[in-house]
């Protein structure tokens, strides 16, 4: 491993200061937008994404129904621009979310959400852009130019933001308190040190992440960047859905990844280690450091990767991302890639 760190892993480690930023830059129009939606009380929720951004999306599935109570579903674009549907969007609100804002289908989608009444919401990295130009609202991620394929800052950027958005429309004080902790517990996730799990994960072809909740959306992100980043065939799984058909996948010695937060889905995602290592699979988990040291997960996991002590159960897959990213980014240079320049990608893709 070189000593020089790839630009994925340098851009990762910008994250708590676009953090810290973003949660006083976008006060403004989350207040502003959390006004609007007040008023209004759409009827349901839609989200608009692709890649990372559609990942985020999974994350602003469980905030808006856990926190809101409302039914939140994905768009799938070509539903509009394709087979040219005249969708019922009056009433709702939609949310899209584009590094780059250029992306044809989230445009025009985020077009016709408005043209038919809906709130309108762009969470994206380029404020001038199409995207934003569409909605009605936009939230700025303000995480500067991301030059490596892989994105890593904004996603993380992404994920605040929404965090941010919930935690005003709910007047959730315990979760607005500890957003202004986050930078600083983001900055602790990055000493966390995961490279105990390179050994393990250096010579597979292919693993599952597992989550469950509002982790569930970090399970798809970390799973994309082991095939993009690493050339592992990766796939998330919930810690729930995995026990049906793909359990009968569970291999001896080889390695699991499961990823936790400090809530109540954390006794399954334990008895789950338990029943992977009792079919000789090898489990490892990345856990609160204040969560780690049971007796009982002593026992079960082969493999404990730390963070820090639990911030509040919604912003714990934050810290989860942060950790993980640089270890992917390691890994990748490790099994020969560069994490940087992904075969066959490139950095904005346009669909439609």
């Amino acid at each position: 491993m070189g000593s020089q760190p790839t630009i994925m892993e340098q851009e990762a480690r910008e994250a708590p200061k676009i953090v810290a930023r973003q949660l006083q830059e976008n006060l403004a129009v989350l207040k502003s937008l959390c006004e609007r939606v007040s008023q209004v009380q759409p009827r349901f929720a839609v989200t608009i994404a692709r890649g990372s951004s559609d990942h985020a999306c999974t994350y602003a599935k469980y905030l808006l129904e856990t926190k809101l109570g409302l039914v939140t579903s994905s768009a799938a674009p070509s539903v509009i621009t394709t087979y040219c549907s005249d969708l019922k969007l009056g009433g709702a609100l939609v949310i899209g979310v584009s590094q780059s804002g250029k992306s044809p289908d989230i445009c025009e989608m985020m077009e016709a959400a408005r043209s038919k009444g809906a709130i309108t919401v762009a969470i994206t990295n380029h404020p001038v852009s199409p995207l934003a130009e569409a909605a009605e609202f936009v939230v700025p991620i303000w995480a500067g130019e991301e030059k490596a394929v892989a994105a890593t800052k904004s996603y993380l950027g992404s994920l605040s933001a929404l965090a941010q958005f919930v935690a005003l429309l709910s007047h959730d004080e315990k979760l607005i308190s500890a957003l202004q902790e986050l930078p600083e517990s983001l900055s602790k996730a990055l000493k966390c040190d995961w490279s105990l799990a390179l050994p393990q994960l250096k010579e597979i072809e292919r693993t599952f992440v597992i989550a469950r909740g509002y982790g569930y959306a970090i399970a798809q992100e970390a799973a994309l960047k082991f095939k993009e980043t690493a050339s592992i065939q990766a796939e998330a799984f919930s810690s729930a859905e995995v026990l049906h058909g793909p359990f009968a996948l569970i291999k001896r010695d080889h390695p699991f990844l499961l990823l936790t937060q400090n809530d109540r889905t954390l006794p399954g995602m334990i008895m789950l280690a338990k029943k992977i290592k009792n079919l000789g699979g090898v489990p490892i988990m990345a856990i609160s450091q204040n969560l780690a040291f049971d007796n009982e997960l002593a026992d079960v996991l082969s493999l404990a990767l730390p963070l820090p002590d639990s911030l509040h159960p919604i912003l714990d897959p934050l810290m989860v991302i942060q950790a993980f990213y640089p270890m992917v980014a390691q890994l990748a240079v490790l099994r020969g890639y560069d994490p940087d320049a992904p075969a066959n990608l490139q950095k904005v893709t346009e669909t439609r």
